[in-house]
């Protein structure tokens, strides 16, 4: 027999696997990664500012327009969390089940993160470029690299938490994409123009991304995920 944690798992596995292949069932999952791929390249290598420009063998220009590229991607995918299935009258049924908010809500967020994490993968291959052209051979700041990619799916999980709490509150889709996008925009860059720097996601991306690990840092994104995880279980045990 299976054990309690291992039940547990599988239900939230065959979810997850569930939104997963939904994802990848239409061109439109193969045409985002290929999309991301060909317009970060085109700002690495071709755009003005480019990696060669520089003439160092780092990232700073993929790991400085990645985060505008998700802001968008990700309420794209997030907006039909809840509203889509609250509308179909589907996520009452899913309710139904033996199946628990935490494992729904758990399913839910790492499929989104495990899509982003396949967009994010042919990157790699930008790294591997830089590490050919680098002099010698695979010279280059590895902890940039580490460290951009570390801050990169930090902040996309933040943006995922945000878009899965904006599609909470209301059942069409637009709304939620809207709701999704002006969030992340606000905790990216709108609250520190408004000098709130403490509740500010871009602050303590930009320092990791430069490789400059701080304790706090790590804690300040642990905390808004955490936070966000909360709001949005309260917004389920609210949603009829």
């Amino acid at each position: 027999m299976l054990s309690a944690r291992n039940l547990f798992l599988n239900k939230m596995f065959a979810l997850l696997k569930k939104d997963v292949l939904a994802f990848f069932s239409s061109w439109m999952g193969w045409g985002i990664i290929a999309s991301f791929f060909v317009l970060m390249g085109v700002y690495v290598w071709v755009v003005d500012g480019n990696v060669l420009d520089f003439g160092f063998a780092e990232l700073s220009v993929f790991f400085n327009l990645s985060p505008w590229f998700f802001l968008f991607l990700v309420p794209s995918l997030t907006m039909n969390s809840f509203s889509e299935e609250v509308e179909k009258g589907t996520f009452q049924l899913l309710r139904s089940l033996p199946i628990s908010d935490t494992q729904i809500l758990g399913a839910k967020c790492l499929a989104l993160f495990s899509i982003l994490i396949l967009v994010l993968l042919p990157s790699l291959l930008f790294v591997q470029s830089i590490a050919v052209l680098g002099l010698p051979v695979s010279n280059f700041d590895s902890s940039l690299i580490y460290g951009g990619y570390a801050a990169l799916l930090l902040l996309v999980l933040c943006f995922v938490g945000l878009g899965v709490l904006g599609s909470s509150f209301t059942k069409k889709q637009p709304v939620a994409f809207l709701l999704g996008l002006v969030l992340n925009f606000v905790f990216w860059q709108g609250l520190k123009e408004l000098g709130w720097d403490i509740f500010d996601l871009s602050s303590p991306y930009n320092r990791l991304s430069m490789g400059v690990l701080q304790f706090t840092d790590l804690c300040f994104f642990c905390g808004f995920i955490l936070v966000l995880w909360g709001a949005i279980r309260i917004r389920m045990s609210r949603i009829i």
